[in-house]
């Protein structure tokens, strides 16, 4: 090949590359889903090298791993399904250990590290991997993998890096919006919450007021009964809103949280449980749901009536797990029935201990009464 046709080759494949990244920037900046631009990049970068295969992998929040993302002309249960070491014993894990692009013109007479089996099976000669960046810790490697001999020269690398920082970019971009969208939905759902439970306070109150123990008295004996149970109601608002709740027990927690509620009889609540240490953000939470189950007793539950009454009783479980178990049962009050839809105190339960606790709530509503049984892993927050 003379001097000119050479030149004409690199003027197109150089006019490839531009064409490729280009294009690529257009969709990088368009696209919502994930997914759909890793493989559209994986395609693009194939036809701009001229190379049948590529993938693209994520380096997994574990860091132990790689998942191949997305790719281009693998064979079924590939994608999405194998992973990858990320360590020196792979080329993406070398290419990430060494925090550089690694080539391999000829796998057969590679020593830096050994050839996966997938790419054995794919009859991989040669290739090539480059590190897609990330904020804290690379996203993954964009990995172009050739059958036949081909030298990747510098403009081919220099191509396949500027490739990888706009997709990183991208990636960036994706997550972010993730993140706000979350945000903006978990704002959203803190309104929701709010109304929800200004209403509940107010049933409170107004609950308080009507209370019949206090018909017969007094103005000056119905305003100190119903004084003393504001500011018990004050109290508990305080240590589940406002207060850190740093170094409480579990038994410290539900005595206050249900305090309120007693109206007038201690006997109102049966509480059995041991000295099991809670965390503040886990005391925090927990309160919130123990102030829905109670408020939605006294409602429309057990504390609605006078013979009903509530046995909360919890235990924490033995090694490995030693998560936590709390029941809430409802018993004396009226027939229960369970909801035809899913109200939103209800989804507040399972949120809080899903989301917040790490753990899961059941409610079984029993013709007898409410049971809600909640089950989450101990505290993190004091360890070091």
């Amino acid at each position: 090949m003379n001097r000119s046709s050479n030149t004409d080759v690199q003027a197109e494949q150089l006019r490839r590359h531009q064409k490729a990244l280009a294009d690529f920037g257009l969709e990088a900046f368009r696209s919502e889903d994930l997914d759909a631009l890793l493989g559209q990049a994986a395609h693009r970068v194939s036809e701009a090298l001229g190379v049948e295969l590529v993938k693209i992998m994520e380096l997994l929040p574990h860091r132990h791993e790689l998942l191949i993302r997305a790719g281009v002309n693998w064979r079924p249960g590939v994608v999405h399904r194998v992973t990858l070491s990320a360590g020196a014993d792979s080329p993406a894990g070398y290419a990430l250990l060494h925090d550089e692009a690694v080539i391999s013109p000829d796998v057969s007479t590679e020593t830096r590290f050994p050839i996966p089996p997938v790419l054995a099976e794919h009859g991989v000669h040669s290739m090539v991997n480059v590190i897609i960046a990330g904020d804290e810790q690379p996203f993954g490697v964009l990995e172009v993998d050739a059958r036949q001999a081909r030298h990747f020269d510098e403009d081919d690398i220099a191509f396949l890096r500027n490739y990888a920082n706009l997709l990183a970019a991208a990636v960036a971009r994706l997550r972010t919006h993730a993140r706000l969208s979350e945000a903006l939905e978990h704002r959203h759902f803190l309104m929701l919450e709010l109304q929800h439970r200004v209403k509940n306070i107010l049933a409170v109150v107004q609950a308080l007021a009507a209370d019949p123990s206090v018909e017969g008295r007094t103005i000056e004996a119905f305003r100190g009964v119903f004084l003393e149970r504001l500011r018990a109601l004050a109290e508990a608002h305080g240590l589940l809103f406002g207060g850190e709740n740093a170094g409480a027990t579990l038994l410290e927690l539900v005595e206050k949280s249900v305090r309120p509620f007693r109206t007038g009889s201690p006997q109102v609540f049966v509480i059995e449980g041991d000295e099991t240490s809670i965390g503040p953000k886990q005391g925090l939470t927990l309160g919130l749901i123990l102030h829905e189950l109670c408020t939605n007793a006294a409602r429309h539950g057990a504390l609605s009536r006078s013979a009903g009454h509530v046995h909360i009783t919890w235990r924490q479980q033995c090694a490995p797990t030693a998560e936590i178990r709390l029941e809430w049962e409802e018993r004396g009050g009226p027939a229960v029935r369970s909801p035809d839809r899913q109200g939103f105190g209800t989804r507040v339960i399972e949120r809080l201990a899903s989301h917040d606790l790490g753990g899961k709530a059941t409610l079984d509503y029993r013709s007898a009464g409410l049971v809600c049984e909640i089950v989450f892993p101990p505290s993190l927050e004091d360890r070091p």
